[in-house]
């Protein structure tokens, strides 16, 4: 094993080793299960921080080596660049179709009061929801596709 793997193993190993304590310590502050406890919820919020850092250091290092990667060719710089293209204009027509109505649900007068939920925050809501539907048509189609192709080419 080279240098780089050797560190690296020795920091997985330490991450690894912070998680087992942590949920450890979890585990032994707890009361009871009808009543956890003081101690109990402030190891609980400390395993929910310890998470939140171990996504956001495996977050950076998958943008990273992503970058690092594409940075090497210019043919993954072009197929990425139209795949972000892509992405932005499936995005545009998601936003296009969705509705900035807020919808009519039981509790809804409670959001709007509080300011959580309005007119822009429903737009980008249904955006969302029409971006996921577009993608997994997509993917689905692309199945299909792909199926119809490999079934074609062996006839």
């Amino acid at each position: 094993m080279d240098k780089k793997g050797k560190i690296t193993s020795i920091i997985l190993w330490v991450l690894m080793l912070v998680s087992i304590a942590l949920f450890a310590y979890m585990q032994v502050s707890i009361d009871s299960e009808t009543n956890p406890g003081a101690r109990a919820v402030q190891a609980i919020t400390m395993n929910l921080n310890w998470a939140y850092v171990l996504f956001s250091i495996a977050a950076v290092v998958a943008v990273v080596f992503a970058v690092v990667q594409i940075v090497g060719d210019k043919a993954k710089i072009i197929s990425t660049v139209v795949s972000l293209l892509i992405l932005g204009a499936v995005l545009g027509v998601a936003y296009s179709l969705a509705s900035s109505e807020i919808p009519n649900f039981f509790g809804v007068d409670k959001f709007i009061a509080d300011g959580s939920l309005n007119e822009t925050i429903s737009r980008w809501v249904g955006t969302g929801l029409y971006f996921v539907y577009i993608l997994f048509g997509g993917a689905f189609l692309s199945i299909i596709g792909f199926g119809a192709t490999s079934i074609f080419k062996r006839s």
